[in-house]
């Protein structure tokens, strides 16, 4: 086939997911994505003046990934859910300290790995991981390790991430599995908030409404309630 039917045929695929199941596919990924949205107008308020735009990095995460999800591009949209992660993570560390972070855009060195900054926040935010442990025990998410999953798609080093595709229009996938990145996007949102609300429970009466009545609905016992407020009231 030339490059132009290959085209051709790309174009019809992708109009024809867009046509049929674009809008219930986005619908479903803002759906799975509440968290994370309840979370940005809070950490507004966190800003310090360094790497603020990375806040607005989360949110056009977000955006991109419904984006190649509502044209059934499900491998771009799983790059976008990792970015996500990746850029609150940073905001999360660079917020704090201006001098790495402009070290980080004057030469492109500097970048911190998702352990060294677990490791900051275990290491700076008391009670961090033991309230962290406490939300991975009620996860309602099959792969705790959100990040290391999308990662493993994105590096592609077993047989099961490798992309399947010998044209063009193969790398458009079908309402199905739409339905799954979905799920991966709701994954990626209560990973996003587990992390904040591990890092953010002391500022209680600040957190919104909304998603401090989602962490009670989380508990399974009294004891893990117990245990997550006690380095706080």
């Amino acid at each position: 086939m030339s490059a132009q039917a290959q085209v051709d045929t790309l174009r019809e695929r992708v109009n024809s997911f867009a046509m049929k199941d674009g809008v219930a596919v986005v619908a479903l990924i803002d759906a799975n994505s509440a968290l994370v949205l309840q979370w940005l107008p809070y950490l507004d308020r966190l800003k310090t003046g360094v790497a603020d735009e990375l806040i607005t990095g989360v949110a056009s995460s977000l955006v991109e990934a419904a984006a190649c999800a509502a044209l059934g591009l499900v491998r771009p949209a799983l790059f976008s859910m990792r970015t996500e992660i990746d850029v609150i993570l940073t905001w999360l560390y660079f917020k704090d300290h201006r001098i790495e972070w402009e070290n980080v855009n004057a030469t492109g060195d500097g970048f911190k790995l998702k352990k060294e900054m677990f490791e900051y926040f275990t290491r700076y935010f008391d009670g961090f991981g033991e309230r962290y442990g406490i939300l991975k025990n009620t996860a309602s998410r099959v792969e705790l390790d959100t990040y290391r999953f999308l990662s493993a798609h994105i590096h592609s080093q077993s047989a099961i991430t490798l992309p399947v595709a010998n044209n063009l229009s193969e790398v458009v996938r079908d309402r199905k599995t739409g339905d799954e990145l979905a799920e991966i996007a709701k994954a990626v949102d209560e990973y996003i908030s587990d992390v904040l609300m591990a890092l953010y429970a002391k500022d209680w009466i600040h957190i919104p409404t909304n998603l401090s009545q989602h962490l009670e609905g989380r508990f399974k016992t009294p004891a893990q309630r117990s245990t997550f407020f006690k380095t706080i009231i």
